[in-house]
């Protein structure tokens, strides 16, 4: 898995040359190895791009990004056939029994709760959300996870603040997460899991309802990122601080890792409890926004 998570704001021609990902436009012309790149997110609608070059992204397993004409992403492209036993994953998939699930959405639940409360104290806010966590029940029956978001987002933005409003906040906070899902998606899809199957989600629509389970816990990651820079606009620099999210650093454990890679790691912790019926999550754990230093 590549490193390098690439944005490409303007108009460019993009072709492979020699494993080599050519990004050229009338001004300057770069380069990047293949094998090096996690993620290119194009936000330009007159890039120029190859089927062929398409095919060698997917061929790496790099996460591309579409945006539409409001410069947000609205689309993704994952690699196809990744893993060498789906039919194994599936048939494990498909008979994971209902108890087990609900515990697997409990504990989703309460890390991602801790994880909101460690992004207030990030940010110099009071400590309130702990309490929820500890009264999550089997499958959130009780829907724990909306009463802390509600009083989580008014406590980190302002009392007044509301997820539905269309405002640069929102706009940002949906930028990250779509980000992040693509990444989630991506690691789904290698690993051989059947994407729609899932915990909580169960969309008939939505091909990624394990995608929107598993990015729970991740979700504050980007709400520390978007409050630390909520003086920006949501401009073009704003949107490539956010779009740096999978190089940032993480704790999973007593390690420290990248977004991109925890993913990686959280993603095969979850194959390995439906696997053994044993919850063996390896979760995330919020900490100061820093660059992950690569040796």
């Amino acid at each position: 898995m590549g490193f390098i998570n690439l944005i490409v704001q303007n108009e460019a021609k993009v072709t492979v040359d020699k494993n080599q990902i050519v990004l050229e436009n009338d001004i300057n012309k770069e380069s990047f190895p293949l094998e090096d790149v996690n993620s290119i997110l194009f936000e330009n609608l007159r890039t120029n791009i190859s089927t062929y070059t398409i095919s060698r992204f997917a061929e790496y397993g790099i996460i591309v990004y579409f945006c539409n004409d409001k410069h947000l992403p609205n689309a993704y492209l994952l690699p196809f056939n990744s893993h060498y036993n789906q039919l194994k994953i599936y048939n494990i998939q498909a008979n994971v029994k209902l108890p087990f699930k609900k515990q697997l959405w409990k504990s989703i639940v309460e890390r991602k709760i801790q994880n909101q409360d460690r992004c207030l104290q990030l940010c110099g806010k009071s400590s309130v959300l702990l309490d929820y966590s500890k009264n999550v029940l089997s499958h959130d029956k009780t829907n724990m996870e909306a009463v802390a978001a509600s009083k989580y987002f008014r406590t980190l933005f302002d009392k007044n603040f509301s997820r539905e409003t269309d405002n640069n906040i929102n706009s940002a906070l949906n930028y990250g997460y779509a980000i992040l899902r693509g990444c989630v998606a991506r690691s789904i899809v290698s690993h051989g899991l059947v994407p729609f199957l899932a915990l909580k989600h169960h969309n008939q629509f939505n091909t990624f309802n394990l995608a929107d389970d598993l990015l729970e816990v991740f979700r504050p990651f980007v709400d520390l990122h978007v409050y630390q820079n909520r003086d920006l606009k949501f401009s073009t620099e704003f949107k490539r601080l956010i779009g740096q999210l999978l190089s940032y650093d993480c704790k999973v454990g007593r390690s420290y890792y990248s977004l991109s890679y925890a993913i990686e790691l959280y993603v095969q912790s979850y194959v390995d409890s439906i696997s053994s019926g044993e919850n063996k999550l390896k979760f995330p754990e919020i900490i100061e926004l820093r660059l992950h230093e690569y040796e």
